[in-house]
């Protein structure tokens, strides 16, 4: 986590730097990524970063973080829709809204290709403790809300449910695909099954 003299900055230039940082890590390997090149990209003096950061590692994971939580803020609004939709069509309009998010930008997109194929497996570790269990949260609610319409079994394991729909969904990259089958195509395979065990 960035050091408190970050918060004191600006909002401006907190925002300058992790752009910067979002902008460098999304077109070089993160190997290849240096404090130079985003501290001359934010415009702020190299000394500057050390002050905020500890390294270029509590960086990167910051800056997923505020990805993260601005997704979150995004998959939040979907909760309107729980009293028209059911659990299964909801779980694919956040599904939906989560893919929309991350291809609204072609930086995020890079970025998120690099972090799955280039990232240091320590480095991504980091960065997926922190940020799961943002969804599992986030799914908590949504469970708990289904089960209170009744479309759910009221004895669920809500935080096991919740847990094991962000598995499937992150690890979604390890699935062996049929040929001509798609992503949007095993996640309803996946939701099928699933609610064979969720719903009464």
């Amino acid at each position: 986590m960035p050091k408190d003299t970050f918060f004191n900055l600006s909002e401006e230039k907190r925002q300058r730097i992790i752009d910067a940082a979002v902008l460098e890590f999304s077109k070089s390997h993160y190997n290849k990524v240096t404090i130079d090149g985003i501290v001359g990209c934010a415009e702020i003096p190299k000394g500057s970063f050390y002050q905020y950061f500890e390294n270029k590692d509590d960086l990167y994971t910051y800056t997923f973080s505020q990805i993260g939580d601005r997704k979150k803020d995004t998959l939040e609004k979907t909760e309107q829709y729980i009293d028209t939709l059911t659990f299964r069509e909801y779980l694919l309009k956040m599904l939906e809204d989560a893919t929309e998010f991350e291809d609204e930008d072609l930086v995020l997109i890079q970025l998120k290709d690099k972090f799955m194929n280039e990232c240091p497996q320590e480095v991504r570790r980091k960065v997926l403790k922190n940020e799961i269990p943002k969804s599992y949260r986030l799914l908590e609610k949504v469970l708990t809300a289904y089960i209170q319409k009744g479309e759910l079994k009221e004895d669920l394991d809500v935080k096991v449910a919740a847990y094991i729909i962000t598995t499937c969904i992150v690890n979604l990259e390890n699935f062996e695909f049929d040929e001509n089958e798609n992503m949007h195509d095993v996640v309803i395979r996946i939701f099928n099954v699933l609610m064979g065990n969720l719903s009464k």
